[in-house]
């Protein structure tokens, strides 16, 4: 069906909600870290370990909305000459997703005595009981909506907690690490640390808050609106050698380079190999090793495409299923995702599709189109077959699952026998547009007032124009995998863009 296109419902924003969304002010957008629970004892636990010396662990998980906020602590510690620590990434093809029993046994066995989590950890009450049988102690850092019952971790940071009093709940986990190291500068004393500082560290905040896709609004709108002005003037030696590779004008550099470039190339490393990768681009201090790490990570990226490229044409199903389950052996674990989405989006159906990781283990990606909730589906699936999954998770439009191969040939049967039970949801196939224009109205001035708008993303999208009676004229793919577009329109006069 096509899209039915409408004027967007207007609304109209108080004047003092227009200034702070027009004007973003850093001492003013910017909250206190102490208002969330646990930060002043999380604060004091690392202030202490950093002046006894002990060992910590940074725990961190692996895609590009959270490699950067291990490159937050790193580049505090560094800043205060603190090297006592080290920094966990996991695999991302075989190991269990957060914090996991075989990583807490490594770090005990590296000497470490404080582990602070990166983006996980609030829903790992296993794991932190391990860490503390191992004399571990563990200061969670997450954003997460937490359960009903909590890890018995020494703190717990997340400010979706219930109870938190901190004004803003939809920080990315870089964010959440940010506050952290805010009240670290309050909580300890740092001859080192010029007032300011912290804000240098807004390019890798920004990195994460929009590859993270959490709202672009309130205190994320001021770290990404700051943060894209100092990843224009980034002084890390790896983002630089990144642009390079990209050809990316670093003063000019937007929402979108992160989305669609520098996003895509952090992830391509633990999609492909390993997310210690990326984060040594983003911790590299050596101009020479910053370019070869950049050029690697565009050489994985090269063969994420690749491996995307491989599963889609390998794919053959029955159109009239109601939902595609696919997978071999050795598809890569770190793109189903990626080609779960496409073929849900072609398709216009939910898609499941799987590998196998280095324990033998059935790791899949699903993605919905919008007419079931993925995770209900998940569970009716697993109820129904006796315990199909080792662990399932995510949210209503995409989730990730994993199960014992032996239990391989009831996947698809279980989850298509669910598919009949759980609600249909309404996809919608409304579109809306916000203003009309003609072609005549493209200029400065219409720029001009776009640029205060951004930037663009979750709950500040991208204005859509309506061009009424507009006629293609010829069209073109091109690209890599021909997946961009190129239009031509006859007699189009635009106004002059300076």
């Amino acid at each position: 069906m096509s899209k039915i296109w409408r004027p967007r419902p207007a609304s109209e924003m108080p004047p003092a909600t227009r200034e702070i969304f027009l004007n973003p002010d850093y001492e003013r957008d910017l909250h206190d870290p102490f208002l969330m629970l646990d930060m002043e004892r999380a604060a004091r636990r690392i202030v202490a370990a950093i002046q006894g010396n002990e060992k910590i662990a940074v725990f961190a998980d692996y895609d590009a909305d959270v490699v950067p906020g291990a490159a937050v602590l790193t580049s505090f510690f560094r800043q205060i000459n603190f090297n006592n620590f080290v920094v966990y990434i996991p695999d991302r093809h075989n190991e269990a997703y957060g914090l996991n029993d075989q990583a807490l046994a490594t770090l005990a066995e590296r000497g470490a005595k404080l582990v602070i989590t990166v983006d996980c950890g609030v829903t790992d009450v296993g794991p932190v009981e391990t860490a503390n049988r191992l004399g571990l102690e563990v200061i969670i850092t997450d954003h997460h909506l937490t359960p009903e019952v909590l890890p018995a971790a020494y703190a717990v940071v997340d400010p979706k907690r219930s109870g938190d009093l901190y004004p803003y709940k939809m920080l990315a986990g870089a964010g959440v690490v940010f506050k952290l190291v805010q009240a670290l500068l309050v909580a300890g004393h740092w001859p080192t640390v010029s007032p300011g500082w912290e804000k240098w560290l807004l390019d890798l905040v920004a990195i994460a808050t929009v590859s993270d896709m959490v709202p672009l609004t309130g205190e994320n709108r001021a770290l990404a609106y700051f943060g894209l002005k100092v990843l224009r003037r980034t002084p890390r030696p790896g983002l630089r050698g990144l642009f390079r590779v990209l050809n990316l004008t670093p003063e000019v550099i937007t929402e979108d380079d992160i989305g669609f470039s520098i996003g895509p190339r952090l992830n391509s490393a633990s999609r492909m190999s390993h997310g210690d990768e990326a984060y040594a681009l983003l911790t590299a201090t050596d101009e020479v090793l910053a370019g070869t790490l950049a050029r690697h990570l565009e050489t994985k990226n090269r063969e994420r495409r690749t491996s995307v490229t491989a599963i889609l044409n390998g794919i053959n199903f029955d159109p009239a299923a109601p939902l595609l389950v696919a997978g071999q052996p050795d598809w890569s674990l770190g793109v189903l995702g990626l080609a779960a989405s496409r073929l849900a989006e072609e398709w216009r159906r939910p898609v499941f599709l799987w590998g196998q990781n280095g324990r033998g283990e059935i790791k899949g990606s699903c993605r919905s189109d919008g007419s079931v909730n993925l995770v209900e589906l998940m569970k009716r699936a697993h109820d129904t077959a006796g315990d199909l999954f080792l662990n399932f998770g995510g949210h209503i439009g995409a989730g990730g699952f994993s199960l014992a191969a032996d239990r391989l040939a009831d996947l698809a049967s279980s989850l298509l026998g669910a598919h009949a039970e759980v609600e249909k949801l309404v996809v919608s196939h409304e579109q809306f547009f916000d203003h009309e224009l003609s072609f005549d109205a493209i200029g400065e001035e219409t720029y001009r007032a776009l640029v205060p708008l951004a930037p663009f993303g979750v709950d500040n999208p991208k204005p859509i124009f309506l061009f009424p009676n507009l006629k293609i004229e010829r069209a073109r793919r091109f690209g890599t995998d021909n997946n961009h577009l190129e239009l031509f329109f006859p007699h189009a006069r635009l106004g002059r863009l300076s």
